[in-house]
């Protein structure tokens, strides 16, 4: 159970954003109209400034970019301005990936399905086995009791239909069976290639970590900057929790708030061993580190219970930025190392200071 105290979550709030700098405002001012219309006006007017700025930072003006800068410059406006803009665009909430997510869902779901309906069938198949193992012990006794003509042969009739549907059953069992093994393989194929963690409604590891690749390249090419940052529940807050049933469903919950704090851009996913990890793209260390004030402030706002026990939650963060020569599977080293050394009564994150590899062709 969660329970969010909206007192500490509004101070929180209102003390990071009074520190948050002003967006320019635009030349015109805006004539009275319909609500949609003036809202709309405003959509139009901050697309534009958003435009300008990937323009001004030489940054590629793609479908991709604008939607990140788009997000990024919408944390520094007004909340009511962000209310509104959020509530436009609404309907434009799920993308593909998410639909993908929800996809494979559903079919993890048909996948219980199934295995429910064999275990029926095996069920149903066992129960035919002990009836015919019986009919084969009652045709047994009238055989040696009777000696009445049309008992045996009532008897014999009985054994021979019995042996038809056996065959038959053993057939369509046999059907199923392949039919079964079929469906399981496709199955097992894809949830290979899933993107989605559902334990905890965000994505997984596999895809984590190839969003960071790709990040990697691009900053290659393009020279802009983006983080990663990773997130954990403290040992020590999951050391006091017997039930493994219930220790799940505070990371869960964790990962909500994560979620909620992230912006649409940003990947957040299931590193594994309760390490949850966040790709900030077109964002810098600096940004980072608002990031995670934010997420912090509102994890240590939050009441997480067990049954009736309240829960001290404890996290621990830590940020490092992507850049030249360093893998991924490094640049997520250094993260995990950094982790314990944060904390409520430590550091609130720490930030993973990397020299960038400087390339000998740039100096020349």
């Amino acid at each position: 159970m969660v329970r969010l105290d909206k007192n500490r979550i509004q101070s929180g709030i209102t003390k990071k954003t009074a520190t948050l700098p002003s967006m320019p405002k635009p030349s015109q001012k805006v004539e009275d109209s319909p609500k949609t219309q003036n809202v709309s006006g405003e959509l139009e007017k901050f697309s534009l400034y958003v435009l300008k700025v990937l323009i001004d930072e030489n940054i590629p003006p793609t479908p991709n970019n604008f939607q990140i800068y788009f997000e990024k410059l919408l944390e520094n406006k007004p909340i009511s301005f962000k209310r509104r803009i959020n509530e436009l665009l609404e309907a434009e909430n799920v993308n593909e990936d998410e639909h993908r997510a929800k996809m494979e869902k559903d079919i993890k779901e048909g996948f219980n399905q199934i295995k429910s309906i064999m275990q029926v069938v095996s069920t149903v198949y066992k129960n035919l086995n002990v009836m015919k193992e019986i009919i084969k012990k009652r045709t047994t006794e009238l055989e040696v009791s009777s000696s009445q003509l049309s008992v045996n042969n009532i008897a014999s009739a009985l054994n021979e239909d019995l042996k038809k549907l056996s065959t038959l059953m053993n057939k369509q069992l046999g059907s199923l069976k392949t039919y079964y093994e079929k469906t399981a393989e496709i199955l097992k194929d894809i949830e290979d290639k899933a993107i989605f963690d559902s334990r905890f409604g965000v994505y997984n590891r596999r895809y984590f970590i190839k969003s960071i690749e790709n990040e990697h390249r691009s900053i290659e090419q393009f020279h802009h900057k983006s983080s990663i940052v990773l997130l954990k529940v403290k040992d020590s807050v999951l050391n006091k929790i017997v039930s493994t049933k219930d220790r799940m469903i505070l990371m869960r919950n964790v990962a909500k708030l994560l979620l909620k704090t992230s912006r649409r851009s940003d990947i957040v996913a299931h590193y594994g061993e309760g390490v949850f990890g966040m790709l900030m793209k077109h964002t810098d260390v600096s940004s980072a580190t608002k990031a995670c004030e934010r997420i912090s402030d509102l994890i240590f706002s939050t009441s997480f219970f067990i049954g009736d026990m309240e829960i001290d939650t404890d996290i621990e963060l830590a940020i490092v930025p992507i850049v030249k020569g360093y893998t991924t599977e490094e640049l997520i080293s250094f993260a995990l190392d950094a982790l314990p050394k944060s904390g409520k009564h430590l550091e609130p994150y720490v930030v993973c200071e990397i020299a960038e590899e400087i390339d000998a062709n740039e100096v020349s």
